[in-house]
């Protein structure tokens, strides 16, 4: 637009309502903008699967860490076939699991214990995200140094101590 008039505020009252109104119109568009793009990222951020027994039934591959008690709940409790268990040693592992996808040697869903996960999630926080169910056995708080060979056997003898109290 071309103006060939420009009248200039004069008026201290007409500038104070200016500035009120460009306010007031950056609010009004920074809050459309927000939500959205709110929208949007919501809608991608929902998972395709939501339950555990959709991944045994459709076949697809889960994940674990090495030397985690977790392949025996895999195995014992959620019927995932030896075969469908992928082992990763770190978040780069299995970063590199999820990228392969199951259908290509790689996993669509990892099973650990909660401080490895969120450990991950700060890595990778924009393309991943920890669904529940989360079972009683995770985020234990005992600590041992590192490559210790206590750490798996008191994890496995807390895990039988509450599926033992949990039966009874």
């Amino acid at each position: 637009m071309v103006f060939a008039h420009r009248e200039r505020v004069v008026s201290n009252l007409a500038r104070f309502v200016v500035v009120i109104w460009c306010v007031v119109v950056l609010i009004l568009t920074q809050s459309y903008t927000a939500s959205l793009t709110s929208m949007l990222t919501i809608q991608q951020l929902q998972p395709t699967i939501t339950d555990i027994h959709l991944l045994v039934k459709n076949g697809h591959s889960v994940g674990y860490q090495e030397g985690s008690f977790v392949k025996a709940i895999l195995m014992k409790k959620l019927w995932f076939r030896d075969d469908k268990i992928k082992v990763y040693n770190s978040t780069e592992d299995l970063h590199q699991l999820f990228q392969n996808g199951s259908a290509n040697g790689g996993i669509t869903a990892a099973f650990d214990e909660t401080p490895y996960i969120k450990l991950f999630l700060a890595t990778y926080c924009s393309k991943y995200m920890m669904l529940d169910p989360t079972f009683k056995t995770d985020g234990f708080a005992f600590v041992f140094p590192k490559n210790s060979p206590l750490t798996r056997n008191v994890s496995s003898e807390i895990l039988k101590l509450y599926e033992t109290n949990k039966r009874n």
